[in-house]
């Protein structure tokens, strides 16, 4: 046995002694053949001779034009009908290269096997002579990070279709979040997901991401890349306006609190700054979740937001929340910590909410408003809250008022939005008493049917429609001041103004002229109606306790007067209501800005309001200077305009100057800057709670603060979302992991191709060439 097993090994050791001569006398045979600078690859026409192969099946094959676009590197030699490695030849030649394991048929002889070329080539091209000369002899750009791509034209369109369908993976992913819809499906379902199936339809148009969804793996489309994604785009986002803010001279801080759909208390923080332009901007920054609603943990979660945007707080000079005691507490609120920082921080109780509260003590303190504001609920809850009634108030609205608007339910969310809803009573006032009537014989619940009875006993009388009318009258100018105020770029001085526009309008009304006509307009109304004629309310004495002295109690003899006195009543407190609502020391020192940039224009006295600015914001102007910059102002500004002219006249006017104009008034567009800096609500960060509602609602509830923060960013801000430079995401994207680097390679702008164009010829889809 032993002798068996040395033979066996001996015979072994000389087949390896033989195979290495063999080596060595083919290479001494044959020396490395001669060849010019560059691969010989003949034209596509060139007619290849054809060889024979195989014994009993005879085939004849020859070299192909294709396999020289595919693989660059092989150099045809026409006398011998074979190809070699020019790459490799050229490397042992010229730079040194020893010689390693490779098929000698690429170096010496030539290869000229036609049945197995396509295996050859790949077997060569991956061996580690081949990849070693590849570093010796080719030119790689210092930019270029893969060599296959050079060298393989497969390699390279592989590699740019991987890049087409992450492209088109990161638009899906801006389009969803843009839109403010789920991601995934119901559970594990994630075939049926929105994602996927915005993939599989733009795959009718691009059959590549058909085969990139059906993959088993680097899809690259699961919820953790989604994550990566839309952390690269958010954090690109929230860079651009990170970097405005910090170019901004001054910001003011806009945060309110809010519960979302998980119930977690939700801080959210809006920034308004004004840019070189005098345009004021509002950016919603993000979410921040509270362990508690207390004010010290606002104010640390006010402060890293801050931190974290490189924002120092010596350059707010504005806090606009609303009235809570948390915020506005005279002690240890939100806006009394941040001023005790920044003294400059002048806080503004939000104009909307101010505007909401004076309308609820006017309910509140009038009873004839308050009794139609509850009937008006119980409306909507009689009309809404039951599928049949609703659907019989809209065949009865089509029978007997088709050109009336549908019932409109009392908005509970939105600020004095009441308005829409008395109006839509009044349209449908005879439609509704016909359902009442029809109503209370159909309802078989005792409850129900004695709240209907109720309700239709109401809408005859005159109290409760001239209470209709009244409410009506009063709310649609609140609502209308409501909606001004919520723009955003209006300022507070201007809101102000218009507020005081409202009350002047509501005084107007306050006359015995406006109210005569205002009861015709009632009782004409009343008599095409099925309302009773008006009645004046049972004598009631007051109580013992109210009387004072001996006189006899004075009671109205007459409708009229009584449903008069109701009317100037519920004006007062209107009125009233505005003017204590809006009167806020915050106010007085923007009042003494306005003031002070009008006065100079109208080159009257401002030397009070001068010292007054001058002390409050101490390094924010040098007196000389801005009294200076104020008559060079007031000295270039139109004359005809000088007695009229508003703040908006006079940013107008500075708006249009060049920058060596601008210079020469430097102060005076600090001064407009800090006008124009405090916003008039708090309406931002409302809608990022409208906008939370629609993103994290109770199937998402279980989505991460991350996750939320991201995509409502992309949500809120759609016209940076749709500048996103997918380019530069994907590469943020790509560069996280050096798997991702060798599927995809690096992005130019080359590899961005436009919705609608074909991702190989960049013509428009369907194109003949491609299809």
């Amino acid at each position: 046995m032993q002798t068996k097993q040395k033979l066996k090994i001996a015979r072994v050791i000389e087949t390896f002694v033989l195979m290495a001569l063999s080596k060595f006398i083919v290479s001494s045979q044959h020396p490395l053949p001669d060849i010019p600078l560059e691969p010989v690859h003949p034209p596509a026409n060139f007619k290849f001779p054809k060889r024979e192969f195989g014994k009993k099946n005879v085939v004849r094959r020859s070299c192909r034009a294709e396999w020289f676009s595919t693989w660059p590197w092989l150099h045809y030699c026409s006398g011998d009908d074979v190809v070699l490695c020019h790459v490799c030849i050229k490397a042992m030649k010229y730079k040194g290269m020893e010689k390693g394991k490779s098929d000698s048929s690429f170096l010496y002889t030539g290869f000229k096997n036609w049945k197995d070329g396509t295996v050859a080539f790949k077997d060569h091209q991956s061996s580690s002579t081949h990849k070693t000369a590849l570093q010796l002899v080719v030119d790689i750009p210092a930019t270029y990070n893969d060599v296959g791509e050079m060298l393989s034209t497969s390699y390279a369109q592989e590699k740019k279709d991987n890049k087409q369908c992450l492209l088109k993976i990161l638009s899906n992913v801006v389009f969803l979040a843009r839109q403010g819809l789920a991601f995934r499906g119901d559970g594990a379902d994630e075939l049926n997901s929105n994602f996927v199936q915005l993939l599989k339809l733009r795959g009718l148009d691009d059959p590549r991401i058909d085969d990139w969804v059906s993959r088993k793996t680097d899809k690259y489309t699961s919820h953790d890349i989604q994550d990566e994604m839309l952390k690269a785009m958010a954090l690109t986002l929230l860079r651009k306006i990170a970097a405005n803010l910090v170019e901004a001279k001054f910001f003011c801080i806009m945060c309110d609190e809010c519960t979302d759909a998980a119930n977690r208390e939700q801080l959210v923080v809006c920034i308004r700054w004004v840019d070189y332009a005098l345009e004021a901007h509002e950016e919603m920054i993000g979410f921040y979740k509270l362990d508690n609603i207390e004010a010290n943990t606002i104010v640390s979660a006010i402060k890293d937001v801050l931190q974290r945007l490189t924002l120092p707080i010596s350059k707010c000079r504005g806090q606009c929340y609303d009235g809570a005691s948390t915020m506005k507490g005279p002690r240890n609120g939100v806006a009394k910590q941040l001023l005790d920082d920044e003294p400059r921080a002048v806080y503004t109780h939000c104009y909307g909410h101010s505007l909401n509260l004076a309308i609820g003590d006017t309910v509140k303190g009038c009873k004839i408003m308050k009794d139609c504001l509850d009937l008006i609920f119980e409306v909507s809850k009689l009309v809404k809250f039951s599928p049949k009634r609703d659907v019989h108030f809209e065949k009865l609205k089509d029978e007997l008022a088709p050109d009336c608007p549908g019932f409109r339910v009392l908005c509970p969310t939105r600020w004095t939005v009441r308005a829409a809803s008395f109006k839509s009573v009044l349209d449908n006032y005879s439609v509704l008493q016909m359902l009442w009537e029809e109503s209370k014989d159909q309802t078989s619940d005792p409850s129900i049917k004695a709240r209907i009875i109720g309700v239709e006993a109401q809408f005859k009388t005159f109290r409760a429609y001239f209470g209709i009318q009244l409410g009506h009258l009063l709310l649609q100018h609140s609502d209308n001041l409501s909606k001004s105020l919520q723009t955003d770029t209006l300022y507070a001085a201007a809101g102000q103004k218009i507020a005081a526009m409202t009350v002047t309008t509501l005084e107007k009304v306050r006359n015995d002229e406006s109210f005569d006509l205002f009861w015709e307009k009632v009782n004409k109304a009343c008599q095409s109606l099925d309302v009773g004629a008006p009645l004046l309310p049972r004598k009631r004495k007051a109580p013992k306790r109210y009387e004072v002295g001996t006189a006899q109690p004075e009671f109205f003899d007459d409708p009229k007067p009584f449903y008069k006195q109701q009317y100037y009543e519920a004006l007062d407190l209107v009125i009233a209501g505005i003017k204590d609502r809006f009167d806020q020391p915050g106010y007085k020192m923007y009042e003494n800005l306005e003031n002070l940039l009008l006065k100079a224009v109208r080159q009257e006295d401002y030397e009070e309001c001068l010292t007054v600015v001058a002390n409050f914001y101490s390094t924010d102007f040098d007196t000389t200077q801005l009294r200076l910059h104020l008559s060079v102002l007031a000295s270039n500004f139109p004359a005809d305009l000088c007695h009229t002219a508003t703040v908006m006249d006079i940013r107008k006017h500075v708006q249009v100057m060049s920058s060596p104009e601008k210079l020469l008034i430097s102060q005076v567009i600090t001064l407009l800057h800090l006008i124009l800096v405090m916003p008039a609500t708090n309406a931002s960060s409302e809608r990022s709670f409208s906008a939370m509602r629609r993103v994290k609602t109770y199937l998402r509830s279980t989505m991460s603060q991350d996750r939320l923060n991201h995509i409502i960013l992309l949500h809120c801000h759609k016209d940076i979302t749709d500048s996103l430079d997918l380019i530069a995401v994907a590469n943020e994207f790509v560069e996280l992991s050096s798997h991702r680097l060798k599927i995809f390679g690096k992005f130019t702008s080359e590899d961005y191709i436009p919705v609608g164009f074909c991702g190989r010829c960049k013509q428009a889809l369907k194109c003949p060439s491609c299809v």
